[in-house]
């Protein structure tokens, strides 16, 4: 299989995610939490909209910023979304059994600032993430807003 794409700036349109408040559920009376029905339900979502990860482009890695368009009349809070499209781009760990991530970014730490749209027009089952590096930023958000 030939090597995924890497580029400056990557954009995919995912399910809109439960609210991080449906994602995660604590275990009895521990401070241990585990992902809830909904979490699973949208990850699949994600699986079946986006199909083999391989294909997808990838970031060229380093420092990077997000936007994010969620629908204009969606429920809810919109930083109630923004954890799990941000977790769901990055590169599963190791440790993460159940490999969760898109591996669109190396790692979610490199991102040094976050924009959240509501967007006309965008379907309210849906949302759009987009990778921009941390040098295309300013450009990036100029573009968006003028």
């Amino acid at each position: 299989m030939p090597p995924r794409v890497r580029q400056n700036l990557v954009s995919v349109r995912l399910p809109l995610p439960p609210s991080v408040n449906a994602a995660f559920a604590s275990r009895g009376h521990s401070h241990r939490t585990a992902k809830t029905a909904a979490y699973r339900f949208w990850w699949q979502q994600v699986c079946d909209t986006l199909g083999d990860f391989d294909k997808l482009p990838m970031f060229r890695n380093g420092r990077y910023c997000l936007w994010i368009d969620l629908p204009k009349n969606m429920k809810g809070d919109s930083d109630n979304r923004t954890k799990l499209i941000s977790d769901v781009l990055r590169a599963p760990s190791v440790a993460n059994q159940a490999r969760e991530g898109l591996a669109i970014v190396v790692d979610d730490a490199d991102m040094r600032d976050h924009m959240v749209h509501m967007c006309d027009g965008l379907p309210n089952d849906q949302c759009i993430a987009t990778v921009v590096a941390e040098a295309d930023w300013p450009g990036y958000v100029m573009m968006r807003i003028g």
